[in-house]
């Protein structure tokens, strides 16, 4: 179930009224006497987004979604990636997509769940477990079991069908947010640019409020191959869409300049044989993967997460 990061500890003694200390870096000042203003970042997609694979390779594991709440702090990071979900899955999350529920069968007696289809079909993928409502029935829209139920909140009455809506628009309401949304049906080039342009579109102020992440290419695909073009479509549209709010990543881990950024300089990435097998077939190096090669490891996930927060502070987010 997609869970919220955790928010940074209160400091343990107060602080100056007015806010004036001057002790300690830029940052640690930041962190210790918030702005009031500050304000929420929310993180969109799927596997990648959920950092799977983060665990490997480092000494501990790398999150994004920890990453940037240490850098965004005092700001909150709600953290929505669900693994192998698609594109129209973030859609229902976000909430911009209402579906009917149609019942299948009877609830149980004890809690009200129920077997439910969507209409507009749609199945579900990985662990999706989504808060909202049915026509004013709280409850969770979980498709988790790989078919769909809904479980109305304790003390309610089963729902009969009906309108489900998404809370976690609401969780979202006037945050910025970071997208890498689409690896999973990225041979629909056509669906995965347009449900990226509605959660940009959904943003307070589309303008400045949505950075777009583009998508890598693992060993399933190498220069030539059907998703390769895929992607290397969906990043070039992208790239001319949202110009400095779209962050190449797939540059970032198959260039000679990526590789050399500072959380991966002391690799020496370059200097390895694997390293030049990858980068002729313009997938991401080895040394940057979880052993299911199609993740990113905790080296990777450091690298991205330096990435993105270059980025933001020179969007003046930071």
């Amino acid at each position: 179930m997609p869970q919220h990061a955790a928010a940074p500890a209160a400091p343990a003694a107060p602080l100056p009224v007015d806010g004036s200390s001057t002790i300690g870096s830029a940052a640690a000042r930041r962190l210790l006497a918030p702005a009031a203003d500050a304000r929420a970042l929310t993180l969109w997609g799927s596997s990648s987004m959920s950092s799977e694979g983060g665990a490997n390779a480092t000494p501990r594991a790398v999150r994004i979604h920890e990453q940037l709440a240490l850098a965004a702090a005092p700001a909150v990071v709600h953290a929505y990636g669900v693994g192998a979900t698609r594109s129209a899955h973030t859609l229902l999350m976000r909430g911009l997509d209402t579906p009917i529920l149609r019942r299948r069968g009877e609830p149980d007696p004890a809690t009200g769940q129920v077997a439910v289809d969507l209409e507009p079909a749609l199945s579900p993928a990985g662990p999706l477990r989504i808060p909202g409502e049915v026509d004013g029935i709280a409850g969770v829209l979980d498709g988790s079991s790989g078919a769909w139920v809904f479980m109305p909140d304790g003390g309610q009455a089963p729902v009969d069908g009906g309108t489900f809506r998404s809370s976690l628009a609401a969780v979202a309401k006037d945050s910025r947010q970071v997208l890498w949304m689409g690896k999973n049906n990225i041979l629909d080039i056509d669906g995965v640019l347009a449900d990226t342009q509605r959660m940009w579109d959904a943003a307070t102020t589309p303008a400045t409020d949505t950075l777009v992440l583009g998508q890598w290419a693992t060993p399933h695909d190498p220069v030539g191959s059907a998703t390769a073009e895929a992607v290397a479509a969906v990043n070039a549209e992208q790239a001319q869409r949202y110009g400095e709010h779209f962050l190449d990543l797939g540059g970032l881990l198959t260039s000679e300049e990526g590789l050399n950024c500072p959380p991966l300089s002391s690799l020496r990435l370059l200097e390895q044989a694997t390293t030049e097998t990858a980068l002729a077939q313009q997938i991401v190096p080895d040394a940057l993967r979880s052993p299911d090669g199609i993740h990113l490891n905790g080296w990777g996930n450091l690298a991205v997460s330096w990435a993105i927060i270059q980025r933001m502070q020179e969007l003046g987010w930071l």
